[in-house]
C-alpha cells in the first residue's frame, strides 16, 4: 500500500485541483487587504506586511489562497463554505507556518509524509477509513489540470504536516477536572418531567402615557440612538445603453441560432406566455422553434451588445479622469462631459445603511465612502439600463437631529421600552401568582389556568434526547432547577415562559461508566482546541502590523 501512494504521490503530485479551486479562489482571493483598481490612486498603496506576506499584495494572496483552498479540501474532503472561514484561514496558515519556522519542525520524510495523506478526509471511503479508490479519483481529477504550479500538491501536505505538528504542540494534552466529566455525564442522563405556562408578548397591550416632558428626557438620554450616520454628498454620470444602440453591429444568423440555443429556456417561455391562452388547455402545445422568436433573440443580443458598449464607454470615460488627471469642475470636466454628451444626476444625500436601500448599484452607492476630493470618481457599475459612474462631492458629518424633527421615532421608541419594562414587571407578579396558587394546593397547570397562561406538560426525557421543539431557554434554565420549583418567567422571542419541575432524576454515575470515559474524551479534546485556537488567535494578533496614525493618514 505505502509503495503504491509512493508512486501516484510522485507521478501525480505535481498537478493541482484547478477545476474546483479557481472557482473558490477567484471568489475569496481579493477579499483580503486592500489592492486598487484599474483607476486607482497607486500612491495610496501600503505594504501590509504579516509573518512575512505582504496581505495587500494580489500575487502573494493569491499563492496562500491557492493553499487554503487546497488543504480544505485535504483536510475535510470540501471547499471552504464562506469569505469568514477563507480569511479565518489564511491568517492561521501564515502564523503556524511562521511558528513552525521559528521552532524549526521539519519537513516530513517520505515515508511520513505516505502515512500522513492516509489520514487526509479526501481520501476516505464510506466506511471513513482510506480509500484507494478516493485517493485513485482525487488524483484523477486533478492531473489533467496543468494551470497551476508545479508542485502544489505535495507542498500543501508538507506544509500541512508541519502545521498539524504546531497545533498539536499549542493545544497540549488536554485536561479536564473528574467532576466536570461528572457533572456534563449527571447533567445528560438527568430525567426530567417539565410543565411550562406561557404569554404573548404580542397579546400584551398596557396603556402606555407619553407625557412631552417625559419624551424629552427620554430623547436627552439617547442621543446616539437619533443620531443621522456620515453622508454621502454625490451624483452620478449616465451611460445608457439605448444612446449605444445605433453602434451594435448586426449579429450574423450564427450568432443569433448561438444565442436562441444557449438561452431557449427564457424565450420559449416568455413567448408562450405572450400567446392567448387555447380554448382547450388540454390539447398539446405546438413546439417554439427559432423563427417563432427570432425577433425576440435579436432584439435581446442587441441590447446585450449594447450594454457592453456602455460599460466599455463608462469604464473609458473613468479612465480618462484618471489619466488626464482631470479635476472635479474643471474646464477639463465639463469639457469632457459636454463633448461625450452626457448628464450628471444629483443623488439625495445617503448613508453607509442607505445605499442598500436605494434603487440605484448598491455597489456604486457604497464605493463613495472610500473616495476622496482627489480620487472623486468611481469605476463603472451596472444601473437600470446601462452603466453608471459616480461622481464624489463631500461627506456630511454626524448629526443629531433637534427633538422636533423626530418626536414620533422618540414616541414610538419611548413606547415600545416602557412596554418591555411592563411586561416584565408582569412576569414577576405572574411568578409570584403561581407560587402562591400552587401553594394553596392547585397543580402547576391549574395554577397557570386561573391565570390565563397557556399551559402544557411534557413527557420525560433524559436531558441529552430532549425533543427538538422544547423551548431551548427553558430546557436550559430546568437543568439548575430542583423538583417542585417554579423559574422567573424567560423571555424567549416573543414569548414569556415559566418553567415548573415536575420530576427530576439524577443518576448515580459509576466510575467505569462509558458515557463518562466518553465525557472525559470530550472535554480533553475540546480543551486541546480551546488552548490551541486562544495561542493561535494571541499569535495572529500579534503579527498584525498597526500602521502609524500620523503617516499613514490620507489628508484631503
Amino acid at each position: 500500500m505505502i509503495s503504491w501512494i509512493q508512486n501516484h504521490l510522485i507521478r501525480h503530485g505535481r498537478w493541482i485541483f484547478l477545476t474546483l479551486l479557481s472557482v473558490i479562489i477567484v471568489a475569496f482571493v481579493f477579499t483580503i487587504g486592500n489592492t486598487p483598481g484599474c483607476t486607482s490612486d497607486q500612491s495610496a498603496y501600503r505594504e501590509n506586511n504579516f509573518y512575512g506576506y505582504d496581505l495587500n499584495s494580489p500575487r502573494e494572496m493569491g499563492i496562500i489562497s491557492e493553499k487554503v483552498s487546497l488543504s480544505s479540501i485535504l483536510n475535510t474532503g470540501r471547499p471552504i463554505q464562506s469569505e469568514q472561514q477563507f480569511q479565518s484561514e489564511v491568517m492561521s496558515r501564515i502564523a503556524l507556518l511562521h511558528l513552525a519556522n521559528e521552532i524549526g519542525i521539519p519537513t516530513p520524510n517520505q515515508k511520513t509524509l505516505e502515512l500522513y495523506i492516509m489520514t487526509k478526509a479526501a481520501f476516505r471511503g464510506p466506511d471513513g477509513q482510506f480509500s484507494r479508490d478516493a485517493y485513485t479519483s482525487f488524483v484523477d481529477n486533478i492531473e489533467s489540470n496543468p494551470r497551476m504550479p508545479q508542485g502544489l500538491f505535495v507542498v500543501v501536505l508538507e506544509e500541512n504536516y508541519r502545521i498539524d505538528q504546531v497545533r498539536d504542540a499549542l493545544g497540549g494534552p488536554g485536561y479536564a477536572l473528574p467532576s466536570e466529566a461528572l457533572a456534563q455525564t449527571e447533567r445528560n442522563q438527568t430525567t426530567l418531567k417539565l410543565a411550562t405556562a406561557e404569554i404573548n408578548y404580542a397579546d400584551f397591550t398596557p396603556e402606555v402615557t407619553a407625557e412631552e416632558s417625559v419624551l424629552k428626557d427620554y430623547y436627552a438620554a439617547n442621543p446616539k440612538r437619533y443620531e443621522i450616520a456620515e453622508r454621502i454628498q454625490a451624483s452620478y454620470i449616465t451611460f445608457p445603453a439605448t444612446k449605444y444602440a445605433d453602434q451594435v453591429v448586426a449579429p450574423e444568423q450564427a450568432e443569433l441560432r448561438d444565442h436562441f440555443i444557449a438561452n431557449r429556456a427564457a424565450f420559449v417561455t416568455a413567448y408562450e406566455a405572450a400567446q392567448p391562452k387555447p380554448d382547450n388547455l388540454d390539447a398539446e402545445k405546438p413546439a417554439v422553434t427559432f423563427e417563432d422568436v427570432r425577433e425576440a433573440v435579436a432584439t435581446d443580443l442587441a441590447g446585450q451588445a449594447a450594454m457592453r458598449i456602455a460599460n466599455q464607454a463608462a469604464q473609458s470615460f473613468a479612465y480618462t479622469l484618471y489619466r488626464d488627471n482631470i479635476e472635479q469642475d474643471s474646464a477639463a470636466f465639463n469639457t469632457l462631459l459636454n463633448e461625450s454628451n452626457l448628464t450628471i444626476t444629483e443623488i439625495p444625500p445617503y448613508t453607509a445603511e442607505g445605499a442598500t436601500r436605494r434603487a440605484l448599484s448598491t455597489e456604486m452607492l457604497e464605493a463613495a465612502f472610500i473616495l476622496t476630493q482627489k480620487r472623486y470618481f468611481s469605476d463603472a457599475y451596472a444601473i437600470d439600463g446601462g452603466f453608471g459612474v459616480l461622481i464624489y462631492k463631500d461627506r456630511i458629518a454626524p448629526e443629531i437631529p433637534a427633538f422636533d424633527t423626530v418626536t414620533a421615532v422618540v414616541k414610538a421608541d419611548y413606547t415600545a421600552e416602557e412596554k418591555r419594562r411592563l411586561f416584565n414587571e408582569n412576569g414577576v407578579r405572574l411568578e409570584t401568582e403561581l407560587k402562591d396558587n400552587i401553594a394553596t394546593g392547585s397543580t402547576f397547570i391549574e395554577a397557570a389556568e386561573m391565570l390565563d397562561l397557556k399551559a402544557s406538560e411534557s413527557e420525560a426525557f433524559k436531558i441529552s434526547e430532549a425533543p427538538r421543539t422544547f423551548n431551548r431557554a427553558a430546557l436550559q434554565k430546568a437543568q439548575s432547577m430542583a423538583a417542585g420549583e417554579v423559574s422567573p418567567m424567560l423571555t424567549s422571542g416573543d414569548i414569556g415562559v415559566f418553567v415548573y419541575i415536575e420530576e427530576k432524576l439524577v443518576p448515580e454515575i459509576e466510575a467505569d461508566d462509558e458515557t463518562l470515559t466518553q465525557a472525559q474524551d470530550f472535554l480533553k479534546r475540546y480543551a486541546t482546541y480551546v488552548s490551541s485556537a486562544a495561542l493561535i488567535n494571541e499569535l495572529i494578533t500579534s503579527g498584525i502590523e498597526i500602521p502609524a496614525e500620523a503617516d499613514e493618514a490620507v489628508v484631503e
